[in-house]
């Protein structure tokens, strides 16, 4: 019996000394926790904020450039009524000094730009007249009033007519260069000139009666890109020729 009680009393003394040293670790242990977890927050929360903010990147969409078809003048062949009386259609803007061919379409309106061509047009403008004429007569050369000559000349309207550049005599070889090179500017007595490939197309495909209309409009641009005219050298041995005269002799033809 005395064993048992001494024993018992051993036994309260332990628990008496253990109890309060486990309460305390597991006290010390729970803080610890705390601490690691609040510390764990904290350089997390730092790292979020150390941490660069992602760029968004917004695409930019375009829209598709619109883009103007661009026709041939073999896709307009198809288009124009080459069975009218009169297919084409010239329009002379003295102003700008280009002038403009226009096809007849199968519902018989010149709605097609077909050719557009650099002019020129009288120095003094009210030489040139304004309104609506037509091809009358057709010379493959004719003499002029200021005594030279011109190629593929076409009469609209008593003395004014569509031709080439003049001529010192009624050959090829005898081009004013210096008329030439004023193309595209106001230059003639009264007449649209023109260069040689362009007067002898109007004038193989235009028949008499065709309708010419010169008229002003000092900011207008061509329907059809036109086309910019090198101005001859006067050191050029060439110089007497029209470049764009198709005739075989021709020396320009040597450069094509």
């Amino acid at each position: 019996m005395k064993k048992r009680r001494k024993l018992k009393s051993w036994v309260r003394i332990l628990l008496c000394v253990l109890i309060p040293v486990l309460t305390f670790s597991v006290i010390i242990m729970s803080c610890g926790k705390q601490e690691t977890t609040k510390n764990n927050s904290e350089t997390t929360a730092e790292e979020q904020t150390a941490l660069p903010e992602k760029e968004t990147t917004i695409e930019e969409t375009t829209e598709p450039e619109e883009t103007t078809e661009e026709f041939t003048t073999q896709d307009y062949d198809a288009l124009i009524d080459y069975d009218a009386d009169y297919p084409f259609f010239i329009k002379v803007n003295r102003d700008e000094h280009f002038a403009t061919v226009y096809g007849m379409d199968y519902e018989g309106k010149y709605s097609i730009p077909y050719k557009v061509f650099v002019c020129s047009t009288a120095k003094e403008p009210e030489d040139t007249p304004l309104g609506t004429f037509e091809i009358s007569e057709k010379l493959r050369w004719n003499y002029m009033v200021d005594g030279t000559y011109t190629q593929y000349a076409i009469r609209i309207y008593g003395q004014i007519m569509l031709h080439s550049i003049p001529y010192k005599y009624m050959s090829k070889d005898s081009m004013l260069y210096k008329e030439y090179n004023k193309l595209g500017t106001a230059a003639s007595h009264g007449c649209v000139r023109f260069q040689v490939k362009d007067v002898k197309w109007i004038f193989e495909n235009c028949p008499e009666g065709t309708n010419v209309e010169i008229y002003c409009d000092p900011n207008e641009k061509p329907e059809l890109p036109l086309e910019t005219i090198e101005k001859i050298s006067k050191k050029d041995s060439r110089k007497g020729w029209d470049p764009t005269d198709s005739d075989k002799r021709n020396p320009w033809k040597d450069e094509e």
